[in-house]
């Protein structure tokens, strides 16, 4: 019998240790998938910060454009659509100012500020909110002064300037800021990004480790046991191979005696009573030798001995006859058909050849004949083997289906070419068979009737189908009405 799983692989632990390794990965993946966020989220600050500086920068420059336009214009007809343009300019500036303070608008940092960048803006020495705060304020004054004496040194001019230069320098600042701020949290998350590298590492030796390896160990010694098992049911299977044909030996053995003893049995009734005939026989030729050799001999007596002489010898001769039929069936039934040599023959014609040789039995009976069969179906084997089957079916049917007259039997040949198969159905209208007695009718001198049977017809057809044609016959016991059988066999028998 197979042998248990090993003791040394508790399954419990191993399912804690494989929920632990699988809790380790899962947490492993959480932290990396939240680093990862992270540098997007800090790529995404840096990018907004770099836009809005970039943004803010340009609409310096704009706005600075805008001054110098509308001091070289003056007493010109496009001063006023200058300084129109410069105040628009200005809002703009105010609101993209306004949009990264409250991060409300469109174009939000996705973050909190960083602390330098927050001193940068609101702390002393820059304070660069209040400085583009003043410059909004300033630019507004200069799109709504009047005066036509403005020119580059007129003090709102000048201070414009020195404004929008320090502003700038301040812009490159956080700039600056932002970039020293990604470079260290790219440096951090490089190395962390490492770290996660070699704990998965380290997770991976611990499964093999403490897990896939007592597994390996397992399977290959569960392996290793089925190998041996296997083994062991391979020598079973030849034990039970050599068994079941001893088996097979001693129950052909056990039929052979059967058959032997079944045989001696129907032999010694008929040569009993031709012995029992022909002690009749010599007693009735004495008394019609006494007879004969008185002076007062009788004709009347002489006739009686002579009736009785010419009885028992029909006796004897009827019940010599059936010792010689049961003799011919049982060498028919084991000598006759391995003698025959094989050769091409035609099925239908030797079929009609059969029931023509049955013609008369099949008229003293009233019983008709249907043969159906594909032409040509050519074979080649022993003929007298198929003889042989189709007349003692006809015969057993003649015999035990048909107790009074009239009837037809149906021989259907069938030939199958996808599997090289030949199919025999034979049926007739009789009483049938019954159930009770379908798995006997095979057997040797096994019969239905009380008298004149001799139990070989159905047995030498089994021994036919199954023997040397290689092929299966059943009794149908289902047949609505009669007896059913089917047989197939090989094409080359």
């Amino acid at each position: 019998m197979f042998k248990p799983l090993r003791d040394d692989l508790n399954l419990k632990a191993l399912t804690v240790r494989y929920i632990i390794a699988l809790g380790s990965v899962a947490l492993l993946a959480t932290a990396s998938m939240f680093y990862l966020q992270k540098i997007i989220v800090a790529q995404k600050y840096t990018s907004n910060i770099v836009s809005q500086a970039g943004n803010e920068r340009f609409l310096l420059t704009k706005i600075g454009l805008y001054h110098v336009a509308l001091i070289a214009s003056q007493g010109d007809e496009l001063n006023g659509d200058f300084r129109r343009k410069l105040s628009d300019a200005a809002t703009e500036l105010e609101n993209n100012h306004q949009s990264l303070l409250d991060r409300e608008a469109s174009e939000n940092l996705g973050g909190e500020m960083l602390p330098s960048i927050r001193k940068i803006y609101f702390d002393d020495p820059i304070q660069l909110n209040q400085k583009i705060s003043d410059y909004i304020a300033l630019a507004r004054t200069l799109s709504s002064n009047t005066n036509k004496q403005l020119t580059k040194k007129h003090f709102l001019s000048s201070n414009f300037a020195g404004l929008t230069e320090s502003i700038s320098k301040s812009m490159n600042k956080v700039i600056e800021a932002h970039v020293i701020h990604s470079e260290r949290e790219l440096k951090r998350t490089r190395l962390i990004e490492i770290f996660l590298w070699f704990l998965n590492i380290i997770v991976l030796v611990l499964l093999g480790l403490f897990i896939f390896r007592p597994m390996m160990n397992t399977i290959s010694y569960q392996f290793k046991n089925l190998h041996q098992q296997k083994v062991i049911l391979e020598e079973s299977l030849i034990t039970l191979k050599t068994t079941q044909k001893e088996l097979v030996k001693t129950q052909n053995i056990a039929s052979l005696g059967r058959m032997v003893s079944g045989f001696s049995h129907e032999l010694s009734t008929p040569i009993g009573i031709a012995v029992s005939a022909v002690s009749q026989i010599e007693d009735a030729a004495n008394r019609i030798n006494y007879e004969l050799g008185t002076k007062h001999s009788s004709t009347d007596m002489i006739k009686k001995h002579s009736a009785i002489l010419h009885e028992t010898a029909l006796l004897a001769s009827k019940n010599l006859s059936r010792a010689g039929r049961l003799m011919e069936n049982f060498k028919q039934s084991s000598i006759d058909r391995h003698s025959e040599k094989s050769r091409d023959f035609d099925l239908k014609k030797l079929t009609e050849d059969t029931i023509y040789n049955l013609s008369h039995q099949l008229k003293k009976k009233s019983v008709g004949i249907e043969i159906e069969c594909p032409t040509p179906l050519s074979l080649n084997g022993k003929p007298s083997l198929i003889e042989q089957l189709i007349t003692n079916l006809v015969t057993n049917s003649l015999a035990h289906g048909y107790p009074q007259h009239g009837g037809i039997i149906r021989i259907e040949w069938q030939f199958m070419e996808s599997t090289n198969i030949v199919t025999l159905r034979f049926k007739d209208d009789g009483v049938g068979i019954s159930p009770s007695i379908s798995e006997k009718i095979f057997e040797p001198f096994f019969t239905s009737k009380k008298t004149g049977g001799s139990g070989l017809g159905l047995y030498i057809c089994h021994c036919i189908v199954t023997e040397d044609l290689n092929g299966q016959i059943i009794c149908n016991t289902d047949a609505i009405q009669g007896a059913e059988f089917n047989i197939q066999f090989p094409l080359q028998i």
